[in-house]
């Protein structure tokens, strides 16, 4: 791959119109999140919103054009805090972050930042005519990696015409969920990647009519630079975003990994992965010792449909997500598992929130041997499988798995904002884990069966140019291995400042 001065001079070249904004929404603000959502449900933002980073082009675009007469209350006080999240984006800023723990976060959803318990990071944006920049320089006191010092979340990016493109550390976030999703989430830590994404979903009109879709594509190619079996796996993302109607919203989802030391890493076969032609055995590709399977691949679609009832915004959304494999559809992947939700947007206590119930599943049939589970974010050649820094780059609780959460996110008042989340968690239900005994092979949450109740909350108080965070969970586990019930209670702290 080209080195990082490279690319950075490239992008400097690129250089050449004004830019309004720091260009993307990225992963850390559930509330901005659930604004924007409602607006969307609501028909009020017309462009796709389920891939983060999200750009802030059309979001703003849109929230321009909105007539606030048109607006119900709960949905004005989205409007507002979007156009305030905004003014902060469009601006050069510095922001300054520490964070302080009793234990490292066990689940991270999306508006988690980190899952380190101790933690100091300075944020610095700026923008200059077509250019942006993000340095996030941070140190963790107790890292689960063992690495310290990072740059988690800095990028340089440019806009060439309708496109961005970006190198840095960006968490991403793939599909219509809440909780966790099956593909792509900020649960591990971002990789370095090089992106070139849409930047504007200028909408496509399907031929002899005037019918038009808003469309969005992005995709990446970063190296998984961590301790695992292969070392530097490239890993290939690629996500399509389609808004056929206003109500309804679908996405296309592909990763794959290949390369990496001792691998090929060629345009043919990189040519075999975008046709799918990856898998031993399969349409003609023959592997022995000296030829293994050239890549690890998932895929999988999702979509998200709202509508009203009772004059309630509500959705119901849902993905299937599949591994590669010779039993599937096409035989190219194994049975997709499914991931299903519901939200609704209510007045709960005068207060506006959104409600939201999720399930799903991540234990799939591999066919190909008796167990059928262990092969969901695993693989024969690239045995660390879909890993970096010993978390799950999918779902924060990996393979095995059946979760039911229910959860709030609530506007309080102007300036205070709330979480909650109750979830029952069948982990690792199969009780068998590929490598029990090898940290950066196998299910990186349980090596054995655990059921587990808990209960987190997270508040949120914006004063002047402070933002305060408290968050806890509770939480109590069983075993199937004579193991004896354990309680666990994890809070933390976070205070940010905005100079």
């Amino acid at each position: 791959m080209l080195s990082s001065k490279t690319i950075f001079a490239a992008l400097i070249l690129a250089v050449s119109t004004y830019s309004l904004a720091e260009p993307w929404i990225d992963t850390s603000d559930i509330y901005l999140k659930a604004n924007i959502q409602l607006l969307a449900d609501t028909g009020h933002i017309v462009t796709p919103v389920t891939t983060y980073p999200l750009m802030w082009h059309d979001i703003i675009n849109d929230i321009k054009n909105i007539d606030l007469n048109n607006l119900s209350s709960n949905q004005q006080s989205a409007y507002h805090y979007i156009k305030h999240q905004f003014k902060l984006a469009s601006r050069n800023q510095t922001r300054v972050k520490a964070q302080v723990g009793f234990e490292n976060k066990r689940f991270t959803s999306f508006g988690n930042r980190i899952s380190d318990k101790n933690n100091v990071s300075v944020h610095s944006s700026i923008m200059y005519e077509n250019f942006a920049a993000k340095f996030a320089p941070s140190y963790t006191f107790n890292p689960i990696d063992g690495e310290k010092k990072r740059l988690d979340e800095s990028y340089i990016a440019a806009f060439i015409g309708n496109w961005v493109v970006s190198l840095g550390r960006q968490n991403r976030w793939y599909g219509p969920t809440w909780d966790t999703s099956l593909s792509l989430t900020n649960n591990a830590r971002p990789i370095t990647a090089l992106a070139i994404s849409r930047k504007s979903a200028e909408p496509f009109t399907v031929p002899f009519t005037e019918f038009k879709i808003p469309w969005t594509v992005t995709s990446f190619m970063g190296q998984m630079d961590d301790n695992r079996v292969v070392k530097n796996t490239l890993l290939w993302g690629f996500r399509l975003n389609l808004k056929p109607l206003k109500n309804l919203e679908l996405g296309i989802t592909r990763l794959a990994q290949w390369g990496g030391n001792g691998r090929s890493q060629s345009l043919s076969t990189f040519g075999d992965i975008l046709i799918g032609r990856t898998n031993c055995g399969v349409d003609g590709l023959i592997c022995d010792e000296n030829t293994l399977n050239p890549s690890n691949q998932q895929a999988g679609y999702d979509l998200r449909y709202s509508f009203n009832f009772l004059s309630i915004p509500m959705s119901i959304y849902g993905q299937k997500f599949a591994e590669d494999g010779s039993e599937g559809t096409l035989q190219y992947f194994t049975k997709a598992q499914p991931q299903v939700g519901f939200d609704a947007n209510l007045v709960l206590f005068g207060k506006p929130t959104t409600v939201f119930i999720e399930i799903a599943d991540s234990l799939a049939d591999c066919g190909d041997r008796d167990n059928i589970g262990d092969c969901y974010y695993e693989h024969g050649s690239y045995a660390t499988g879909m890993r970096y820094n010993g978390r799950n780059i999918g779902s924060t609780y990996d393979n095995d798995a059946k979760t039911y959460v229910l959860g709030t996110i609530s506007q309080l008042g102007i300036d205070t904002r709330l979480t909650a989340k109750l979830r029952y968690l069948d982990l690792n239900y199969d009780n068998q884990d590929k490598a029990p005994n090898n940290p950066i092979i196998g299910n990186t949450v349980t090596s054995i069966a655990e059921q587990l109740w808990m209960i987190s909350s997270s508040i949120q108080h914006d004063y002047k140019n402070w933002r305060f965070t408290l968050a806890t969970d509770l939480s109590h586990s069983t075993f199937d291995n004579d193991i004896s019930d354990e309680s666990d209670f994890n809070a933390s702290f976070m205070v940010e400042y905005n100079m």
